[in-house]
C-alpha cells in the first residue's frame, strides 16, 4: 500500500480471560473488567499477520481489520454477541500488502475505511444494510476514510495535484480540504483523525521541515494550529493529535526525539478551554506513552512503554487516577518488530476498550475489554 496517506493504522496496527482493574471483586463494588480475544475468520497465524481490532461502537461492536497468510487486508466487524462480517471492496487488489481496511463506525452501524488497488488508495462508505459506496474527492488520485460521526459526517486525507490534505465529506456527499497552513504548498501532508458528534474534526500536518503540528477545525471550516508545550521542534517529533470527544477535548501525543536510546513520546490531552495537559502514567518506569482515544466522559485510553520496553495498556479516569492493563495472553518481551503488547485503540460511552496485541509469536490478536 502507499504510505504517504496513512502509517498508523498499521503500526497499530479513526468506529475487537482476566485482567487488571481498579474494581473490588467481592467487596461490594462493580467487578473487574475482563479480556475476550478475537480472531476474525481468515487471519494468518505468523507475524505480522493476525486480527487488529481499532474500534468499539456504543453497543459494543468490535471493528478492524485482518492480515491473512498471503498478506492481504481484509476488514471485519464483530457484533457483541460474536458473529463476524468480512469487508471486501469490490476494487481492491487481492494480493500481498493490498485489500480493506475499516476505520470507524458510527452509532447507526455506517462504516468507513480504505483500500488499496494495488497503485493507489480510495474510501469507502459502508451502509448498516451492506451497499458499500465508493470515492475519493474531485479531482485526487488517492484517498482514505478515517473517521465518521453520527451524522454521517466523514473526513480523512488525500492526494491530489498540488500534494496531500485533509479532507471532509459532508452526509449529501460534498466534499472540502483541509489545508491547515491555507495552502498544501510548504506542508508535506494533512491527516484527519477524529471528527466528534458537532462536526470538529482534529487532525495533524507536516511542515516542510517534517515538524509534526495538531490542527482543530470547527464545523464552520476555522482552523487551529494546535502545538502542546514541550513537544519536539526538529524533524519527525512535535504534536499528534488523534481524536476527539463531544465536549471537544483532544488526546494524542508528543513526540520529543530520541532520548537514551529510545524513540520518546508523552500523552496529550488538550481541553476545551485550549489548555494541556501533558503526562505518563505514573506506573513505574513509565518513561514513554501515548494517547489513543477517549469517550465523552473523559475516559482516556493509551498505551506506554516500562523501562524494558514491554507494552501496556493504561486507562486514565476524568479524576486522573490511572489503571495498567494487559491482555493475558500478550507476550511481556521487549518492543521489537515481532512484539507490540497490548494496544488499546477505542472507547465506548460505556468504558469498553478495544485494541490488539501480539503473542510470542508476534502473531496479532484483537480484544474487547469490559
Amino acid at each position: 500500500m502507499p504510505a504517504a496517506i496513512l502509517v498508523v493504522l498499521l503500526v497499530g496496527a479513526a468506529a475487537g480471560c482476566g485482567g487488571g482493574s481498579s474494581g473490588n471483586p467481592g467487596g461490594g463494588g462493580p467487578p473487574p473488567p475482563t479480556f475476550t480475544n478475537i480472531d476474525a475468520p481468515g487471519a494468518g497465524t505468523t507475524t505480522p499477520e493476525g486480527t487488529f481490532g481499532v474500534g468499539v461502537t456504543a453497543n459494543d461492536n468490535v471493528i478492524g481489520y485482518v492480515i491473512d497468510a498471503a498478506g492481504v487486508f481484509h476488514g471485519f466487524v464483530r457484533t457483541s454477541v460474536g458473529q463476524f462480517a468480512t469487508i471486501d471492496a469490490p476494487g481492491a487488489a487481492p494480493t500481498q500488502n493490498n485489500g480493506t481496511l475499516i476505520t470507524a463506525m458510527n452509532a447507526s452501524g455506517v462504516s468507513v475505511g480504505y483500500y488499496s488497488d494495488g497503485q493507489f488508495l480510495h474510501s469507502f462508505l459502508l451502509s448498516s444494510g451492506g451497499t458499500m459506496t465508493e470515492f475519493d474527492p474531485p479531482n485526487s488520485s488517492g484517498s482514505t476514510a478515517l473517521c465518521i460521526n453520527d451524522g454521517g459526517v466523514i473526513a480523512g486525507a488525500v492526494i491530489d495535484l498540488n500534494g496531500n490534505h485533509a479532507y471532509v465529506r459532508s452526509a449529501n456527499g460534498t466534499f472540502a480540504l483541509i489545508d491547515p497552513t491555507g495552502s498544501p504548498s510548504g506542508i508535506q501532508g494533512a491527516l484527519a483523525y477524529g471528527i466528534n458528534a458537532s462536526g470538529e474534526i482534529t487532525g495533524e500536518y507536516t511542515d516542510a521541515n517534517s515538524v509534526h503540528h495538531g490542527f482543530l477545525r470547527d464545523a464552520n471550516g476555522t482552523i487551529t494550529t494546535l502545538d502542546a508545550p514541550g513537544a519536539g521542534t526538529a524533524a519527525n517529533e512535535g504534536t499528534e493529535p488523534v481524536a476527539i470527544n463531544a465536549n471537544g477535548v483532544i488526546v494524542g501525543g508528543i513526540n520529543v526525539g530520541v532520548i537514551n536510546g529510545v524513540g520518546t513520546t508523552h500523552s496529550v490531552i488538550r481541553n476545551a478551554d485550549g489548555s494541556y495537559t501533558v503526562f505518563d502514567p505514573p506506573q513505574s518506569g513509565a518513561h514513554t506513552s501515548f494517547a489513543n482515544a477517549i469517550n465523552d466522559s473523559g475516559m482516556v485510553v493509551g498505551e506506554y512503554r516500562d523501562a524494558n520496553l514491554v507494552r501496556h495498556g493504561y486507562l486514565r479516569q476524568p479524576n486522573g487516577t490511572f489503571t495498567s492493563f494487559d491482555d493475558p495472553d500478550a507476550a511481556q518481551l521487549p518492543l521489537s518488530n515481532t512484539n507490540l503488547g497490548t494496544i488499546p485503540r477505542s472507547i465506548n460511552a460505556n468504558g469498553a476498550v478495544a485494541g490488539l496485541y501480539s503473542d510470542a509469536n508476534g502473531v496479532r490478536h484483537a480484544f474487547i475489554w469490559q
